[in-house]
């Protein structure tokens, strides 16, 4: 879901940092962290691939939350403990947003070749789903050999990515790499497919 600062501040993620840095962690809690870390990524991916929002913007609500990030460091005692882990990990992906963000701003022909002039897709994506449910669909379509070149030869993931990407006018960066992330989670690993799945039966019972 797209996200604003104020919601990444106030993110389950935060919160559950905020309230149990140094709690010895159940099985449950430990996967309630884990969820809520992978909430954290796609919604701070969101916000960085948000085209309907400048790169000022982005930047100034990536900071904000980098800034309540930093401020929990010094709430963990355990440095060894999973909160620290998870946090580091959101820090890290954080600061990598905002360097990128800053290289758009500095090079905008570089981080963003195509020209003003190529007609846009008049499709985005609804609030509630993320760059990382199109690479989930993505991914599944590569693997599956479901989409296929004109001469019937199988399509790279890049350009299956580039071509979903911009029809729903998101931004992707490093393929290869987010791919990694989606099929590394450790909980919900198809969730945008199931959504789908769910709705199409839904309205097959009708």
């Amino acid at each position: 879901m797209a996200q604003t600062t104020s919601e990444l501040e106030e993110s389950l993620l935060i919160r559950l940092l905020t309230t149990s840095p140094d709690r010895r962690l159940t099985d449950s809690e430990r996967k309630a962290f884990d969820a809520a870390h992978e909430d954290y990524i796609d919604a701070l991916q969101a916000l960085s691939q948000d085209l309907r929002k400048s790169p000022l913007e982005i930047l100034h609500r990536l900071i904000r939350a980098d800034a309540r990030l930093c401020r929990l460091k010094n709430c963990i005692c355990d440095k060894h403990s999973l909160q620290a882990s998870l946090l580091k990990s959101a820090i890290q992906l954080t600061n990598f947003e905002i360097r990128l963000i800053f290289t758009r701003l500095r090079y905008p022909s570089i981080a963003d070749p195509v020209s003003a002039e190529v007609p846009k897709s008049p499709l985005f994506l609804s609030e509630q789903f993320t760059p990382t449910d199109i690479m989930e669909l993505a991914t599944a379509l590569q693997l599956s050999g479901a989409i296929r070149r004109i001469d019937g030869t199988r399509i790279d993931l890049a350009t299956l990515v580039d071509v979903l990407s911009g029809t729903f006018n998101v931004r992707i960066n490093n393929p290869e790499q987010c791919r990694h992330a989606v099929v590394n989670r450790k909980l919900r690993l198809t969730r945008f497919l199931d959504f789908l799945r769910n709705n199409l039966i839904a309205y097959s019972q009708r």
